[in-house]
């Protein structure tokens, strides 16, 4: 069976450092679901790659590489690395700019055919502006021809752009109507400069879902989760039901009876939160599919529905209860989920006076959550660093043009527990130490170096030369904050990005 473990785990603390329901009636928990190890996928698979090749993925993000070169290198590791595995994979790769070219009609990946397929990635050169409506029409254009010709096929589109749209349809409601729910569809920015709210716009779709590549030089890592999650599918067309309670939704920040889940993949412990009034009765029933390979060798999608209950409470032999500490940086999750809800839903045109407040919030839980921390000796704790990390970077960020992309990025992540987390690069190891005393790193633009940031709300967080040399300082001494993954990564995906990554031709 592909779950290995479930249950709900409820607070037994009389009382919590923070709120996490919003109310004094109800009990905060978790449930956990944790998948076993599965084999790479048998059903065959046809992957269409969409990569932009506007004129700004020419520009430079080092001394001697652009993006276009970055892009063009993963795409081939990928391709050398399929061909290296056991898996019937056909893919297509469509470049785009104010037209679309398939410069790789539908190929299976091979021993054989992986040296063309590279030599013809090879020629991919940059120019011209962005018809994202065009680009996606055309995948699904494609998609759905080769669906038709092949309905035994699982079929994903995997979209990259670097910018925003500058011809065709511009927004996210008409671009909607150029894509289609009957396949998965991964969209992800690259760089900082793309329209981050219109893919993550995209990708609250069906089967839809958004990666925020900041750093450039670690693309392999959210395509090699993305080709991960494709190729070792545990669980899919994922529905959580709850009776006497609530489950948390994280993208509309509310509690609700039932959340979807597109795929959860091989060896996850995914975690999700759970509230409740009627602490001895609430259940959980998780209904699912997932593939199954018959004697004849064929593959078929069987069903699962299975309920999950409550663990007991743990009695010592005075009959005390045990207190179980792994559930009050859940309790800090959710509100720091929340708190990321509302940084990434402000604009223009909030309040100065809201916006304030916001920022207060953000300053508060990370008080709360980082003396909880120091009190208790959890910096070792790879969620509890995660959660600083993200309210450090919200906190900094807020208000600021170029800085929105950044709460995104960091919302998306935690709320789905992804193994890449964005903005690693502007953290310093000091960071959960002393605070929000010390601003990130500097974000460095082609044709802006200087340290001041713009703001629009009025917040006093100009990056000045005395905390950039302190940072800078403590930086070189201290080492890099976070590991390449987050906490949530699996043996898996950490093996699958380290395959494409070892394929660097």
């Amino acid at each position: 069976m592909p779950i290995k473990n479930s249950y709900i785990q409820l607070n037994t603390y009389p009382s919590l450092p923070v709120n996490p329901t919003g109310t004094d009636d109800e009990t905060f928990g978790i449930l956990v679901i944790e998948l076993n190890q599965v084999n790479i996928t048998k059903r065959p698979l046809f992957i269409l790659f969409t990569l932009d090749t506007t004129g700004s993925m020419s520009e430079s993000v080092t001394h001697t590489t652009t993006k276009m070169q970055y892009a063009i290198q993963t795409l081939k590791s990928i391709v050398k690395y399929l061909s290296t595995e056991n898996v019937d994979v056909y893919i297509q790769i469509n470049t785009f700019n104010e037209t679309v070219n398939t410069i790789i009609s539908p190929t299976k990946v091979s021993a054989q055919s992986h040296t063309d397929i590279i030599n013809t990635l090879s020629t991919i050169d940059a120019d011209g502006s962005t018809n994202i409506e065009l680009a996606l029409s055309s995948a699904n254009t494609n998609i759905t021809e080769y669906a038709n010709a092949h309905p035994t096929h699982t079929c994903v589109h995997i979209f990259m752009t670097d910018g925003e749209p500058t011809s065709g349809a511009m927004t996210s409601s008409e671009l909607l109507k150029c894509v289609s729910h009957d396949y998965m569809s991964i969209n992800i920015g690259f760089g900082i400069d793309h329209n981050a709210k219109l893919l993550c716009e995209l990708s609250n779709a069906k089967h839809s879902e958004y990666h925020f590549i900041d750093n450039i030089e670690q693309a392999s890592l959210v395509y090699g989760e993305s080709l991960h999650k494709v190729l070792y599918p545990c669980l899919q067309n994922v529905r959580i039901h709850i009776e006497n309670g609530f489950i948390y939704d994280w993208l509309h920040n509310q509690w609700t009876t039932s959340i979807a889940e597109n795929t959860l993949v091989s060896e996850i412990k995914k975690y999700y939160h759970v509230k409740t009034a009627m602490p001895s009765t609430i259940t959980a029933t998780i209904e699912a599919y997932y593939e199954c390979i018959t004697d004849e060798n064929e593959t078929y999608m069987a069903h699962i529905d299975e309920t999950v209950l409550r663990l007991p409470e743990l009695i010592d032999a005075d009959d005390n209860i045990l207190h179980d500490p792994n559930i009050i940086k859940f309790a800090f999750r959710q509100c720091i989920l929340e708190v990321l809800y509302e940084a990434n839903h402000i604009d223009r045109y909030t309040r100065i006076d809201a916006l304030q407040s916001i920022k207060q919030r953000i300053k508060d839980v990370y008080d709360k959550l980082h003396t909880y921390s120091n009190e208790n000796n959890m910096h070792a704790d790879g969620i509890v660093t995660q959660l600083l990390n993200d309210l450090y970077l919200a906190y900094w960020n807020i208000g600021m043009d170029d800085g929105g992309i950044y709460i995104l990025g960091r919302h998306i992540s935690q709320a789905n527990q992804h193994a890449y987390t964005p903005g690693n690069n502007r953290l310093h190891m000091h960071t959960p130490i002393n605070g929000l005393s010390i601003p990130p790193r500097p974000i460095m633009r082609r044709f802006n170096h200087a340290h001041h940031r713009r703001n629009w709300i009025g917040f006093d967080s100009t990056i000045d030369n005395a905390n950039l040399e302190l940072g800078e300082s403590m930086s070189a001494t201290s080492g890099i904050t976070d590991n390449e993954y987050s906490s949530y990564s699996t043996p898996g995906i950490r093996r699958t990005t380290t395959s494409i990554q070892s394929q660097d031709i």
